[in-house]
Order: C-alpha cells, then sequence, then structure tokens
C-alpha cells in the first residue's frame, strides 16, 4: 500500500520549471508536460489531450497559455470548442463551481465528467 501512495505523491506534485497536466479518465492517469500555446481537450481522438470517456464532448474545452511580461506564464481553461460551441456538460473548477473560462493555479482540478479530471500543476523555481 505504501508504494501506492508513494506512486500519487509522485504524480501529484511538481518539482519541474514545467507546466504539467495529470490527465485521469477511463484510460487511467498520465502525466503531461504543456509546452504549446494551445491545446484542445475531449473525446475526439485528433485533440491533443483525448479524454476517454463517453460523457466528455467531443471537443470539450481548449487549454491557452497566456503570456505576461512581470510573471511566469500561465494556461487559461475554456469551456467548448474552438469554433465557439460549448460542451454539453461544461467544466467544473475544484469540484465546487462551473466555469466558462479560468485562468489555472497551482493544483487546480477541472472536471470534465465523472472520473474525468485534469491536475494543473504550475512550474517551480528553483
Amino acid at each position: 500500500m505504501s508504494r501506492t501512495i508513494h506512486e500519487e505523491s509522485e504524480i501529484s506534485v511538481n518539482l519541474s520549471s514545467d507546466h504539467t497536466l495529470v490527465v485521469t479518465d477511463n484510460s487511467g492517469t498520465r502525466k503531461m508536460k504543456l509546452v504549446a500555446n494551445q491545446y484542445t481537450i475531449g473525446r475526439e481522438t485528433d485533440n491533443t489531450v483525448h479524454l476517454n470517456s463517453d460523457f466528455v464532448s467531443r471537443y470539450h474545452a481548449i487549454l491557452r497559455k497566456v503570456h505576461h511580461r512581470d510573471r511566469l506564464d500561465t494556461y487559461r481553461i475554456i469551456d467548448g470548442s474552438a469554433s465557439g460551441k460549448l460542451s454539453k456538460n461544461g467544466i467544473v473548477l475544484n469540484a465546487i463551481r462551473k466555469v466558462s473560462s479560468y485562468d489555472l493555479q497551482d493544483g487546480d482540478i477541472v472536471t470534465f465528467a465523472p472520473e474525468v479530471h485534469i491536475l494543473y500543476l504550475a512550474p517551480k523555481l528553483i
């Protein structure tokens, strides 16, 4: 059991200087480094973040890098497709409220469907 706890803590702590997503869906959990300016998130396999769940919209959300002059870049989650069509179920931030757009902060969890979510880990300055 301690091995499982150790593995979970490794995947939920970001000790790197990279933006990171921890994606959980029907296929399991995987970690993904964010480097691009934009990602599409959804059920269709051509999304850059493919979510394996029938409860997720085909093109559920967009993750867009936001550049700042005076601090580190951040990522904004936006509900819906690139064409502006909103997802069927929306996105829920930190299991508390639905949002249409939100600038992610370290440790935020975005839920797309039951048992389908992403954990955002901000870069750590060393």
